[in-house]
């Protein structure tokens, strides 16, 4: 099971990689804003018809709160955020800062206790600081420039 799941964390990171690509050459094309909206279309359209395939109601049937609606948002930013950096940094430094970001707010996460506490240590702390110092050096050569 552990294998199946790097392999989808995997997909997931070259997915990122690739939509900061993609969306950043479509909104070269278009507009940031026209590139988000077309991408978010798309998005909408797709998971509408994994939806329908799975016969449980849209909303919860028990109160939610209402921060848990904010992924939506996020997807956003996501779209937004990597439309714009992507062309401007380049894929491998945008891509580098975006994983230093994700596990420095992961490491967050798990330490408070989202969605279990895992205690920060000094490895994965170390593994934070050395991902974000290679993100640096992914972008040294436009930082000298």
């Amino acid at each position: 099971m552990i294998v199946l799941l790097i392999a989808l964390a995997l997909v997931t990171g070259i997915c990122v990689c690739l939509q900061g690509v993609t969306n950043g050459a479509l909104a070269a094309r278009t507009s940031l804003f026209a590139a988000v909206f077309l991408n978010g279309l798309v998005v909408a359209v797709g998971t509408f018809l994994l939806w329908l395939s799975d016969r449980r109601p849209l909303l919860a049937s028990e109160p939610t709160p209402w921060f848990l609606y904010l992924g939506g948002l996020y997807g956003i930013a996501i779209l937004g955020c990597a439309a714009f950096v992507f062309p401007r940094l380049g894929a491998g430094a945008a891509t580098a800062f975006v994983v230093a970001a994700q596990l420095v707010s992961a490491l967050a996460l798990d330490h408070v206790g989202v969605p279990h506490r895992i205690p920060v240590t000094g490895a994965r702390l170390a593994g934070g600081v050395l991902l974000l110092v290679g993100a640096v050096l992914v972008l040294w050569p436009k930082l000298r420039g």
